[in-house]
């Protein structure tokens, strides 16, 4: 094997196409660069996916079989974007301190925002309640996590809830993760 690696790494270089149904060969034209293998939908849609998803797509078919095309293109973008958001949503809540959502719940409460000031209270008194968590960050770490994740909106001293953000403060509520959290 050893003896043949080199004209087999050349073999495995000259491989235009690979599938099930074998490899293709082709050789290069001079001074052209290898274009890149782009697969077809019905390709992409063969590649392997697991049972769990296959009976989910089943059952999303069979609830939209008697839909036009256009009422499926539209309950299919609106089950998508509903998907997204509530994992997006998910990935936060995993993640947020319980400080945080203090602020975000205080910041719905409001109909103009808080003040930087009073968002820096709320900060500093998760500093000391939660010392050993909070001693290395500044307001500004502690803040930033809200505002790029588009749950605030943080301008001139004036910190306010975004829409994002009061649908991710009912979302808390709804999926039963609105409890006391740490931090």
């Amino acid at each position: 094997m050893f003896l043949f690696r080199t004209a087999i790494n050349k073999k495995i270089a000259g491989i235009t196409r690979a599938g099930k149904d074998g490899v293709l060969f082709e050789r290069q034209q001079e001074g052209r660069e290898p274009q890149p293998l782009l697969l077809s939908y019905v390709e992409v849609m063969r590649l392997p996916i697991s049972s769990s998803a296959i009976s989910r797509e089943q059952s999303i078919e069979q609830q939209v079989k008697h839909f036009t095309d256009n009422e499926k293109i539209t309950a299919l973008t609106r089950e998508l974007a509903t998907t997204r958001i509530a994992l997006e949503f998910n990935n936060i809540a995993q993640v947020i301190f319980g400080s945080q959502v203090t602020l975000l719940v205080q910041l719905s409460s409001t109909h103009n925002g808080i003040s930087k000031q009073q968002a820096v209270e709320i900060f500093e008194q998760a500093q000391a309640t939660f010392p050993k968590l909070h001693k290395e960050k500044t307001f500004d770490d502690w803040i930033a996590y809200l505002y790029s994740n588009n749950l605030i909106t943080y301008a001139e001293n004036k910190i306010d809830i975004t829409q994002f953000g009061t649908d991710f403060l009912k979302h808390l509520v709804d999926s039963r993760m609105a409890y006391n959290r740490y931090g």
